[in-house]
């Protein structure tokens, strides 16, 4: 009996469920997107028949035939192998590969949009920032110019100034000079009028007198250098007003740009956040729809490894049986030829037999053939989709890949405005910095001038002081001098009226004792009857009687005029005296201001002297302290004079701040010394 082997099927599933869940899949994804959605459909192929509802086939899950190739044979297994032909799933996967190809070219587009929008937005905004550090630079160089522009006006005028010292110091020493002189030649003519020696008493007045003269001159042109000097200082002045000027227009530029530049770091920030949020909603969405995609093609891979799956083992199904015919027809062949064998004398109906099994062998190899060349061409189409879907796999893989390297340029992007608004903050808060700096140094620079400007101040006042007090000292010694003068004149007068009264009352004298002797001769020439005699001396007598009393009116007169000028000279002594007690009580407040100077002149030098020698100028701090060492010789000469304390005056400052080195130092220096003059 021959064997027929049966091939038992186990239920497969269909792609219809597969296509369902992909248009769920796809329905769900317009719903939430609102975009349209990927069609994946398997075994929709219009060579797709589905078992109807009757039952055929073998198997109680679905069955799939292919009309063209039904076949019949009359062999016992042609309705079995027919009966066991697999399921053809044809997959259309056209629109979803079209989609995916406008998606990634849609993809392509916009990143490159993008990116030339991110490359066109981070020029304009590192050119922003170039612009910005570019400001600053010009600003910086701005103050630098105007700084080194005051620097070197400083610079003339501290030469200049150093010149006026050297001519100062100079009138100072030829001044002292003369006065030295001149007190040596007071003192010679005190020596020679205690001597009574007025022939050189007369002599030295002369040279007192052209001493004198050149003394003034010489304090004149003290004066000149020292006006000058306070022109220079006062030029100084306006040099350090003209750089806190500077220093304030620096500190005004520095919080202008300091804010613009904060503004400028904000609007940035801001941009950046914006771009950033909007590339990043564009990436989402963009990852959300080849994450879809790729799920999409997932399972559609999935269906087609599954389609894949089905047609090895429908394959594998269909041909066992012929596999097993084949293999039982070689076995019987083998029972037939053993049978051959032994049955020599059957051997003509054996080799029918034998010619019959090749025939079927050939039909059923012929069967195999066709079932394998029925089932190559869709292999071959499952292939060429299965590796289309893998290269969209891969291409969606690229694509995932250029996204997260979207997403990398994003945060990169993000990171260098970040960056960009941290550099302009940067360059606001050195800004802000420096512009703080410049306002310190302005504060610190009009602290210490105020401490300055008060002593420069109180060094003019009293100039002008001592030069008002010398003016009034000296008219009253021009007053003096009239004074004297017109007494000397009144003494002379009045020694003259005091001789002329003698020379009356001698006169006057004589006349009374000539008249009473006159007087006895007449009486003695009258009695003696020598009338002519007696006539001439009564004439004589009467004479001198009317001269003495001429000469006594002339001497009631001159004793008039004398006591008037004993008068005139009692009120030119008390003028004089009065005028001596002025000028005692002027030259005590010009000494008071004269002295009060001189503490403030060697205040200052010395203050200036230190300033040189910081700045290494020892020619200047030599000066400065020859002029210091000069104005405290003089000021302790006065003290004993004049009984004059330095606690008396206690406007005067402890503290002496150099002019120059509040021009010259900077900020750290300038706090220094403002904490060491208390200012």
């Amino acid at each position: 009996p021959e064997l027929q082997p049966e091939a038992k099927h186990e239920p497969e599933p269909g792609p219809p469920s597969a296509t369902a869940f992909a248009r769920q899949t796809s329905s769900t994804f317009r719903k939430k997107k609102k975009a349209t959605g990927f069609r994946i459909g398997y075994g929709r192929d219009h060579q797709i028949n589905n078992i109807d509802a009757d039952g055929h086939g073998t198997g109680t899950g679905s069955g799939i035939g292919y009309g063209t190739n039904d076949r019949t044979d009359d062999n016992l297994n042609s309705d079995n192998v027919n009966d066991h032909v697999p399921p053809s799933p044809s997959l259309h996967t056209s629109a979803t590969t079209s989609t995916t190809v406008s998606l990634v070219s849609e993809s392509d587009s916009e990143l490159h949009q993008g990116q030339a929008q991110q490359q066109q937005q981070q020029q304009q905004q590192q050119q922003s920032v170039d612009d910005a550090e570019s400001r600053f630079e010009q600003i910086k160089a701005r103050i630098f110019d105007k700084l080194n522009h005051a620097r070197e006006l400083a610079v003339s005028v501290s030469e200049a100034r150093k010149d006026s010292i050297r001519r100062r110091r100079k009138a100072a020493d030829d001044l002292h000079l003369a006065t030295i002189r001149h007190g040596e030649l007071e003192k010679q003519l005190e020596d020679a009028c205690e001597a009574e020696d007025f022939e050189a008493a007369d002599r030295i007045n002369e040279s007192l007198a052209a001493a004198d003269k050149d003394k003034q001159s010489l304090l004149t042109a003290l004066r000149d250098a020292e006006a000058q000097c306070n022109a220079i200082d006062s030029k100084m002045l306006e040099v350090l007003n003209c750089q806190i000027a500077v220093e304030e227009e620096c500190a005004t530029l520095l919080h202008g740009f300091s804010e613009d530049a904060m503004s400028n770091a904000d609007s940035v920030f801001k941009k950046s956040e914006a771009q950033s949020s909007e590339e990043r909603e564009k990436w989402l969405s963009s990852t959300e729809a080849l994450e879809l995609n790729k799920i999409e093609l997932q399972i559609e891979a999935h269906l087609v490894d599954n389609a894949r799956a089905a047609f090895n083992t429908s394959l594998d199904s269909l041909i066992e049986d012929d596999k097993r015919e084949k293999e039982f027809l070689c076995n019987q062949k083998d029972i037939l030829t053993d049978e051959l064998q032994k049955l020599i004398a059957l051997v003509k109906e054996k080799e029918k037999e034998i010619a019959e099994n090749d025939s079927k062998m050939k039909q059923v190899d012929q069967r195999i053939a066709d079932t394998i060349s029925g089932f190559q061409e869709m292999q071959s189409s499952i292939d060429s989709k299965y590796e289309s879907l893998q290269s969209h796999l891969s291409q969606m893989k690229t694509d995932s890949e250029t996204l997260s390297k979207k997403k990398e340029e994003i945060d990169k992007l993000l990171a260098e405005e970040k960056y960009r608004g941290i550099k302009l903050k940067e360059l606001a808060e050195i800004s802000v910095g420096e512009a703080k700096m410049y306002q310190e140094v302005v504060g610190l620079r009009k602290s210490l001038l105020s401490s300055v400007l008060k002593s420069m101040e109180d060094k003019v006042r009293l100039a002008k002081t001592e030069e008002k007090l010398s003016k009034d000292v000296q008219i009253l010694q021009l007053e003096a001098s009239t004074a004297r003068a017109s007494l000397q004149e009144l003494s002379s007068t009045k020694s003259s009226i005091q001789q002329n009264i003698a020379s009356l009352k001698q006169r006057v004298y004589f006349i009374d004792k000539m008249v009473p002797e006159l007087e006895a001769e007449k009486k003695v020439a009258a009695a003696s009857r020598n009338f002519k005699e007696a006539a001439r001396l009564a004439a004589e007598a009467k004479s001198l009687s009317t001269e003495k009393e001429s000469v006594q009116i002339e001497m009631d007169k001159a004793v008039l005029d004398l006591g008037k000028l004993e008068e005139e000279i009692k009120r030119t002594v008390d003028k004089l005296q009065e005028i001596e007690g002025l000028i005692l009580s002027k030259e005590k407040e010009l000494a008071m201001a004269r002295f009060q100077r001189l503490l403030l002149i060697a205040g200052a030098a010395k203050a200036e002297r230190s300033a040189a020698l910081e700045l290494g100028d020892e020619e200047e701090a030599n000066l400065l302290l020859a002029e210091a060492d000069a104005a405290n010789s003089e000021a302790k000469e006065l003290q004993p004079k004049y009984n004059l304390k330095e606690e008396e005056f206690e406007d005067l400052p402890k503290h002496f701040i150099s002019l120059e080195l509040v021009t010259c130092l900077g900020r750290t220096k300038l706090a220094d010394l403002a904490a060491m003059s208390g200012a």
